[in-house]
């Protein structure tokens, strides 16, 4: 059996001879790895030789660590793009301090059998690149690993940092760590500015937000708006002391309708949003394409914005999607584009600032004191479609600021 500093890393030490057998006769398996499986025993399979025959044969041989990561290499996990999350540092820190917590967070990582490197941009920008795996242990045996890449950013923008990085549980574990160890070096404590939602109740300024920022991107022209995604908190029932009696009345009966999402064309103005905004729903999550002004045959783009947690509308994050490429007046590609890394970082900082101008006076620069390092628990033409799950039978009168 592997040692215990490799069983962290997530590799597969034992497989059964069905999942074997079942693994080998997936398309995934070309004839080119099964014959390179078989010479590894010094076997050689003849061409003749049907695939349920060789995968029956190999599943009862004895099998090693390289076999198991050979296959898992073939069946893992594709990772898909993150959205990005961002910390405004308001302190007396410099860059240096930054690069010197860097490294420490660079050894931790290493330590976790992950690898990591730390370089500088030509605007100064501080990068760290990091390459990790994940573990998924609800799936089967060879796709239970997914490697995954990250690169988190550090950057002057005035007189603060600005600390950029993939929104996920690990990637937000480092940062807060890089954070810590920051302040550790400095004089007085750290100041997060978030972009958040959490002082602002109302559904209809919640949902102003959105609308705001989608119109406010630097340089973009909004086109349409694809998907909206709307939240309505439950509401709380007050608990009774032993002594008092519920009133019959003011019992609910039903169920709660806390999430739904539309799609489709010109989703902002459809009735249908319109309607559960009048219930007392918010816009927790939009997507929505823009031009660029400067262009008369601009690339069609598309963006996402989200609060990961909607019932405070707090870890919000951002994703450039990509583009449709422009094939003539109102025609784009039908299939999407990834942008570069550099457009990825040029739309991201639009999108970013475009969200600050958009928030309420009362939550614009709104800094808190560093949080513990513990991770946090966890179309025109056509009507949009409406998912749900639940229902209320009660409802809100509060309507969506236009």
């Amino acid at each position: 059996m592997g040692s215990d500093r490799k069983m962290k890393t997530g590799s597969i030490y034992s497989a059964s001879d069905k999942a074997l057998f079942e693994a080998l006769n997936q398309p995934k398996v070309t004839r080119s790895d099964l014959r390179q499986l078989f010479m590894s025993r010094g076997i050689v399979v003849s061409h003749q030789t049907s695939r349920e025959a060789l995968a029956l044969h190999f599943s009862r041989l004895m099998h090693d660590y390289n076999d198991f990561q050979l296959l898992a290499r073939l069946f893992g996990t594709k990772a898909r793009t993150e959205r990005i999350a961002s910390f405004r540092v308001i302190s007396k820190a410099k860059m240096q301090n930054f690069e010197t917590a860097a490294h420490a967070v660079i050894e931790q990582i290493k330590k976790e059998d992950d690898s990591a490197t730390m370089s500088y941009q030509k605007d100064g920008t501080l990068q760290i690149s990091v390459r990790y795996k994940t573990m998924h242990f609800d799936k089967s045996e060879f796709k239970q690993v997914v490697n995954k890449s990250a690169i988190i950013t550090v950057e002057t923008s005035g007189k603060d940092l600005v600390l950029r990085g993939p929104q996920n549980d690990k990637v937000d574990g480092w940062c807060r760590t890089l954070l810590s160890n920051v302040e550790a070096q400095v004089d007085g404590v750290l100041e997060i500015d978030e972009i958040s939602l959490e002082n602002e109740p109302l559904p209809s300024v919640r949902s102003k937000f959105f609308a705001d920022l989608i119109n406010a991107m630097s340089g973009f022209k909004r086109h349409d708006v694809t998907d909206v995604y709307v939240f309505k908190p439950k509401v709380k029932i007050k608990e009774l002391d032993e002594s008092e009696e519920s009133d019959p009345k003011d019992v609910q009966l039903g169920v709660h309708i806390s999430r739904a999402s539309l799609r489709g064309e010109g989703v902002l103005q459809s009735a249908e949003l319109q309607t559960l905004t009048q219930r007392g729903f918010y816009i927790s999550k939009i997507i929505w394409q823009a031009t660029r002004n400067s262009e008369i045959d601009s690339d069609l783009f598309e963006f996402e914005a989200q609060f990961s947690e909607p019932e405070t509308c707090t870890k919000f994050s951002y994703l450039p999607r990509g583009y449709y490429g422009y094939m003539g007046p109102n025609e784009y590609a039908v299939s999407r584009t990834q942008c570069t890394l550099e457009e990825d970082r040029e739309l991201s900082k639009l999108i970013e600032a475009a969200a600050r101008s958009a928030l309420p006076v009362n939550s614009q620069g709104v800094a808190k004191k560093l949080p513990s390092t513990k991770k946090r628990p966890a179309v025109s033409a056509k009507k949009p479609v409406i998912e749900s799950s639940g229902a209320s039978l009660e409802e809100s009168q509060t309507a969506l600021t236009k």
